[in-house]
């Protein structure tokens, strides 16, 4: 028998960037009180995602640099194999997510144009899509900051 879904159930990408930092911070936002937010980190080819070290360290990462955006908040942390936009898509469609938040990572049109997670995620996804733009998240971490 599976879990009842939480509402609303938000994915966000994490990769340790200000922008991913900042999608965390929205997604835990939008997720409130009663909802849970499900941070994936996909790992590329080479890493040892049986390691529980791995696992850890990308843990005791998002626990410091999120600051307090996880503090009061349901999340799981799921480490991914694979294409970051591809790992997203199909564990939103498995937690059956109301979105997925993701950060960008401001390379302008010319990087942009060679592919990036935020961009073929808007192609893979079957749900709403979340874009934390680089430049508001440089806002707002100097805001904070």
């Amino acid at each position: 028998m599976t879990e009842p879904k939480r509402s609303p159930c938000i994915v966000v990408g994490y990769d340790g960037s200000e922008t991913a930092r900042e999608a965390v911070a929205y997604a835990t936002e939008r997720a409130g009180g009663n909802g849970l937010v499900i941070v994936v980190h996909a790992s590329g080819p080479g890493t040892d995602l049986l390691d529980p070290a791995h696992g850890q360290a990308v843990l005791d990462a998002l626990l410091l640099e999120s600051g307090n955006a996880l503090i009061d908040h349901d999340f799981e942390l799921e480490v991914a194999d694979g294409p970051p936009a591809k790992a997203l898509a199909r564990i939103a469609a498995e937690r059956d997510a109301d979105e997925i938040v993701v950060g960008s990572r401001g390379f302008g049109r010319v990087r942009s144009a060679l592919g990036s997670v935020s961009r073929e995620l808007l192609h893979e996804a079957d749900r709403p899509v979340v874009v934390i733009p680089y430049r508001y998240a440089r806002e707002h971490a100097s805001v904070g900051s």
